[in-house]
């Protein structure tokens, strides 16, 4: 059972609590846990089905799944990462090879300006977060970039991707909170 004296409730502080937890990894924990979890993913049922993956370059110490990607990019497979926009809006763009990305808003490395738009409402979305509980549900940075993109794709399957310390047993969502659907962990 979930420890929850002196733990925060409010959304904020959950947020406040969980990223500092995450920051105070040592690098070497982050690269070890990384790519045990880019191996679950590449020894997932789903991923030999899937031609589409749409991914995430690593903020600060988020789980890195660039190995993943690397492998995915080497199958032959879709490969696409978000990019970030005024007013709330996020797109993924193909990308060919990790090295096509630069620095983009928040400090989150993003595809190039020339990298082609991606619409597809198919794949597999692995979704970054800095909580997450046990029913799906999931707190990012609080902009709600990945919600609204969510909304307009709903048959992409939804992969959170989370630290152990990083999952709760419930939080508090809005009816604009798109759960995942499923939570790989490590």
């Amino acid at each position: 059972m979930e420890r929850t004296e002196g733990l925060p409730e409010d959304p904020h502080g959950i947020r406040v609590y969980h990223k500092g937890l995450r920051e105070a990894m040592r690098q070497e924990e982050v690269e070890e846990k990384s790519r045990w979890m880019c191996q679950r993913l590449a020894e997932s049922s789903w991923y030999q089905s899937t031609d589409v993956i749409y991914g995430y370059y690593p903020l600060g110490n988020e789980v890195n799944c660039t190995l993943f990607l690397e492998q995915a990019l080497s199958d032959h497979k879709l490969v696409a990462l978000p990019k970030t926009f005024e007013k709330g809006r996020m797109e993924f763009y193909q990308i060919n090879d990790l090295a096509e990305v630069g620095e983009g808003r928040f400090h989150v490395m993003e595809p190039l300006s020339s990298a082609p738009l991606v619409q597809e409402d198919q794949g597999v979305i692995l979704v970054p977060g800095v909580v997450f509980d046990l029913q799906g549900n999931r707190y990012g940075y609080g902009q709600g970039y990945y919600d609204r993109y969510l909304l307009r794709y709903p048959r992409l399957r939804r992969m959170g991707i989370a630290y152990e310390h990083q999952i709760r047993q419930r939080l508090v969502v809005k009816s604009t909170d798109i759960p995942m659907d499923q939570i790989y962990r490590v």
